[in-house]
């Protein structure tokens, strides 16, 4: 199947990211929850509470968690909501008691209030008497940032009211999702596994050893809701070591193929569902760890998006790579040279992209057929480059071919002037070299 263009690459990628989250919703019991809420008459409804107390304001909070919903445990963070006394009241029947009781014997002011919360393991199950269609319509919207009707004057302030009537508003929602997000990923609130990145060093003796090149602070629920992969290493098959009480639980990951500012764009993108989400660029060496990261952690969208950003905004089309060969010589009528662009950067980048698409744990064959058209065309000043002299011979004399077959009474005068060029290049050299030579007097 042919890849995806820039623009549907970065739509699938954000369909992908929804996709994903609305599944966190519909099973947040399975992934690390915290909190569990019984509604009267209706199924127990659960959800992530890291998630939650991240995005819900003050109000939202009070009504949908309760003001005494134990938090995550991070000695570092300060819990965002305030603690107050509960009425003793025991559990309803289908919500299982514990023999602990969670808060002290409350003074007699606050012998009326909700039902108390119980705890079991690490969940808290809370009796629930709001309306339960409005409030799983906000526990969706919360995780999903979908799902809101009448709660959505409830939750947000009047300038998102203000928005409700426009045709951005589902972006506005987005938007404000991925900010709670990234704010809780770069803050590092709640989280409760930490990645490593770990490669091996020559030692002084000679000897391999393992050294940690980089630590990422992440949450479970992300990586196992957006990954294959943290799935498989967080459930499936489980951590090696289970990490103490209140410990962050550990991963480890190898670099390469992983390196610090690709595994940075890399959770970022589980976060936000995109990689274009801060100021900070990356160059051609990080597109292609990222691209080796999306392959190991089974991230196909990414793969699509990074490879068709690498295509367009770095490579300039890269002689339309995503094209089948007829499809290409059709629209170019056969012409050497045409379709592509010819600038210094594309003549410096084109036998690089070669030699990442052609290595074993790669073959990719688009960005391999785009190279080598681009090398083609850029026949002249742009084999005059030291990145072109670093391709092996054989790759050499296959571009050669190519460009015989370019060779016809249509593109001949075209290519001798390329190559007057290109000889023109070569003589500079040595020339450049005796005049450096001359002044210093040698």
């Amino acid at each position: 199947m042919r890849p995806l263009a820039l623009l549907k690459a970065t739509k699938n990628s954000t369909s992908v990211w929804q996709d994903d989250l609305q599944a966190l919703f519909h099973r947040s019991k399975d992934r690390f929850p915290g909190v569990v809420w019984d509604l009267v008459d209706e199924v127990r409804r659960s959800g992530v509470i890291k998630l939650l107390c991240t995005r819900a304001h003050r109000r939202a909070s009070r009504l949908a968690t309760s003001p005494s919903v134990p938090l995550p445990s991070r000695p570092r963070y300060p819990s965002p909501l305030p603690r107050r006394h509960l009425s003793p009241r025991p559990p309803p029947p289908h919500c299982p008691s514990t023999s602990a009781s969670t808060s002290p014997t409350p003074p007699p002011s606050a012998r009326f209030g909700p039902p108390a919360p119980s705890v079991i393991g690490s969940l808290t199950c809370i009796p629930f008497v709001h309306k339960p269609a409005l409030f799983a319509d906000e526990l969706e919207y919360l995780h999903t940032g979908k799902g809101l009707d009448e709660a959505f004057i409830f939750l947000f302030d009047a300038y998102e009211q203000a928005a409700e009537g426009d045709a951005d508003a589902d972006e506005t929602r987005i938007d404000k999702l991925r900010k709670d997000l990234v704010f809780m990923w770069r803050s590092r609130l709640y989280s409760d596994v930490k990645i490593e990145l770990t490669g091996e060093v020559q030692s002084a003796s000679g000897l391999s050893e393992e050294e940690t090149a980089a630590i990422f602070w992440s949450h479970r629920f992300i990586l196992m809701t957006r990954s294959p992969y943290f799935h498989d290493q967080l459930i499936t098959y489980g951590l090696k070591s289970t990490p103490a009480l209140g410990e962050p639980a550990r991963v480890r990951l190898p670099s390469p193929p992983f390196t610090p500012p690709a595994m940075h764009f890399t959770l970022g993108y589980l976060y936000l569902g995109t990689v274009n989400f801060s100021n900070r660029s990356y160059d051609l060496n990080t597109a292609f760890a990222i691209l080796c990261s999306a392959n190991y952690l089974q991230l196909q969208s990414l793969q699509d998006e990074v490879q068709a950003r690498l295509v367009q905004e770095m490579l300039d089309g890269l002689f339309h790579a995503f094209l089948e060969f007829a499809e290409y010589e059709r629209i170019t009528g056969g012409r050497w040279g045409s379709g592509g662009c010819h600038c210094r950067p594309s003549a410096r980048r084109a036998p690089r992209v070669l030699l990442f698409s052609v290595r074993l744990d790669v073959q990719n064959a688009y960005l391999e057929c785009g190279a080598r058209r681009t090398l083609v065309g850029l026949f002249g000043e742009g084999w005059c480059t030291a990145e072109f002299s670093m391709l092996s011979q054989k790759t050499k004399d296959r571009l050669v071919c190519g460009l015989v077959k370019h060779t016809t009474p249509v593109n001949v005068f075209s290519l001798l002037f390329a190559a007057q060029a290109a000889l023109r290049d070569v003589w500079a050299v040595p020339f450049a070299i005796w005049s450096r030579r001359r002044t210093r007097g040698d």
